[in-house]
This record gives C-alpha cells, sequence and structure tokens, in this order.
C-alpha cells in the first residue's frame, strides 16, 4: 500500500531568528569521529567516513545505524553542517542512533581519481554510480563492523537516491530502512538534457564526449541553481541567509584546489552526468521493482530536478511491501538547508524509527 501524504504545516524553525540559528551546538555535546576506509576497488585510495553518536554513547551501544549518502554535486557535510536545527547527523544521533555519511570518491575528504589532478578535458567522467556503490559497500562493511549491526538504513540525497536504490538492489541483506530524498529516477526530461548540455549535438541518443572527468562550481553558482527554485519573491521566508553562506563557504573549502581557481571553486565528478543523461532519458539505471526493504520517498513540492511525476513512478514501481511518499510543502531540492529542515527530519525519523520491516 503507497501512502502519499503532504506536510503544509510551518516549521519550529521559521520563527526563530536568524541569530539563535546560528548558534552552534557545543563540541563536546556529540561523540564525534573521522575514519577513513581503504576501497576495496582500489586499495591506494581511502573513503571518508564521518560518525556521530550521542554523548558518551559508544558505536556498539548503539541500537541502530544509519548511513548519509550525498549526491552529484556536494560533499557529505550537508548532513553536518554546524548549525543549530539544520545539523542532520546530530539530530539522529540525539535519538540513539549512530550516524554516519561519507564522501565518494572524488568528492569531499575521499580520494580523487586521478583523472582529477589533470584538465578536466584531458580524460572522460569519472565516478558513475556503479562506482558509487562499492564505496557504499565499504562504508556500511565498517559501520557494520563497528556497531555490530547486520543492518544499517540508508538516507540519499538526489543522485544518492540512485546510488542508495541501486545499492539496494543488489545488497538487500545488509539494508535496514532506505530513505530517497529528492530523488530522481528515470522520467523523460529533454529540457534538462538540453540545459546540461549531455546529448552529443550530433547525435541526440548518445552522451555529450565533449564532457569531461570533472566539472568546477563556483559560490555563484552554488546560490544561483539554489535560488532559482525557491518561490517567494523573499528568499528569506523558505531560507537564512547565514546558513546559506555557511554551507557554501564549507563547500567552497571542502575542495582543497578550491583556491587555485579565480573564483575559488570546488570540482565534481562527471559520472554521475552519464547517470542522469540516462535518467532524463527515462532509462532508469536500476529497477526499483527489485527493492523489497521499507522505503521512503520524500521531496520538496516545489523540486523542479526531483518531479513529482518521477516520484510518484519511482513510488509505484518500488517492490518494498511497505513504502511511502511524503511531500514537503515550501521547499526546493535543498530542503534539509531550509527552514522546513525540522519538518523533513521528522517525517524521516519516524519513518526510521519504526519497528516494523
Amino acid at each position: 500500500m503507497i501512502l502519499i501524504q503532504a506536510v503544509r504545516r510551518a516549521s519550529h524553525w521559521a520563527a526563530v531568528t536568524g541569530a539563535a540559528l546560528l548558534i552552534s551546538l557545543p563540541a563536546h555535546a556529540f561523540e564525534s569521529g573521522e575514519h577513513y576506509v581503504a576501497s576495496s576497488d582500489d586499495p591506494a585510495s581511502l573513503i571518508y567516513v564521518k560518525e556521530k553518536l550521542a554523548p558518551g554513547v559508544a558505536p556498539t551501544e548503539a541500537e541502530k545505524a544509519v548511513l548519509f549518502v550525498h549526491g552529484a554535486t556536494y560533499p557529505s557535510l550537508s548532513f553536518d553542517l554546524p548549525v543549530d536545527g539544520y545539523n542532520w547527523m546530530e539530530y539522529v544521533a540525539e535519538r540513539g542512533w549512530a550516524a554516519y555519511a561519507l564522501d565518494v570518491r572524488g568528492y569531499g575528504n575521499s580520494t580523487r581519481p586521478r583523472a582529477m589532478a589533470f584538465p578536466a578535458t584531458d580524460n572522460g567522467p569519472v565516478m558513475r554510480a556503479e562506482g558509487a556503490i562499492v564505496d557504499i559497500m565499504d562504508a556500511v562493511d565498517f559501520i557494520r563492523r563497528r556497531t555490530g549491526l547486520a543492518k544499517v538504513s540508508l538516507v540519499g540525497w538526489s543522485w544518492g537516491t540512485v546510488t542508495t536504490g541501486m545499492f539496494t538492489t543488489r545488497h538487500q541483506n545488509v539494508v535496514d530502512r532506505l530513505v530517497l530524498y529528492a530523488p530522481v529516477y528515470g522520467i523523460y526530461l529533454p529540457e534538462r538534457l538540453s540545459r546540461f548540455r549531455l546529448a552529443d549535438p550530433n547525435d541526440e541518443g548518445r552522451f555529450n564526449p565533449a564532457i569531461g572527468a570533472y566539472r568546477t562550481v563556483d559560490a555563484a553558482g552554488i546560490r544561483s541553481r539554489w535560488e532559482a527554485q525557491i518561490v517567494p519573491e523573499d528568499k528569506s521566508a523558505w531560507r537564512d541567509e547565514a546558513v546559506a553562506t555557511a554551507w557554501i563557504d564549507a563547500l567552497i573549502a571542502s575542495d582543497p584546489n578550491s583556491g587555485q581557481l579565480d573564483p575559488p571553486a570546488m570540482r565534481a565528478p562527471n559520472g554521475v552526468l552519464v547517470d542522469v543523461f540516462e535518467i532524463f532519458s527515462g532509462r532508469p539505471i536500476f529497477d526499483a521493482a527489485e527493492i523489497t526493504r521499507p522505503t521512503l520517498v520524500i521531496r520538496g513540492a516545489d523540486d523542479p530536478t526531483a518531479t513529482d511525476a518521477d516520484a510518484v513512478g519511482l513510488t509505484e514501481r518500488l517492490g518494498a511491501a511497505e513504502k511511502s511518499y511524503v511531500i514537503i510543502e515550501d521547499g526546493s531540492h535543498f530542503i534539509s538547508l531550509e527552514k522546513k529542515a525540522a519538518d523533513l527530519m521528522e517525517q524521516v525519523q519516524a519513518f526510521l524509527d519504526n519497528p516494523a520491516s
């Protein structure tokens, strides 16, 4: 049975002043760790895994564990923003969970493929979903060893819904519950193919061979993409500017080479664009019917990337007996960083805490 729910109530954070929003939680409030896991695909590469636990809680004392998986452009720090009300990992940890987030190779603190050390045009796109699910498996194995738990829940955002979805079809035995936040699955969107120039100009059915190994994204690009999705003319109704600035500054700083560019910019692997070319051409790269674990599909009502039609189609296609689709009103592709963040986290937590499986 599919439950479709629209969340319209105002987030309590909308009533809090900007100054209050920017009070970070004390550094000692949570047990925090940073781990580097050797890649099973390439032992010379390291995968960064962040860990958050409630005060005084050891990993083996947590009853459940969750792994957050980022999307196409921005690394895992998006789940661990040190701003009160916006740190999703701490939200989960204070409810007794062991919270983890990884950087897929090519992102954040993980090893970047060798091709990313050269001009982008020297090599083809690196790090597709097939490579990312190897990193997810390595992170899940690490979490299972560290906590002693047999299964880990997954929360994927954007392209992270593709990688966690694909991973789940192949490794149901280690997945407890699955959250697909702002999903992209397999809807035909020719305007997106054109906008991002993903198709070969000489053959629209083929990926553009001119796209190189990676792309660079500066602060203005990050901000403009986000702001184009915010419906009110007064953007402060949806988003706290200081939160946006903190996030964007952290993103740019996450790439050690960002200062070598003018303006400073972060690199993001382009393998995802090959995946997105298939998805926006109406060709899913995994079959949701093979997912049998309990699954929540959740998106913002005004998200132009994770469309309602695609989310409905994905939810209907899921093979899980327990599945639901939740829409957060007044939210974009970046709800976890907007004033509806509390609503998003509350809905996801209620699903994760459900003992049924």
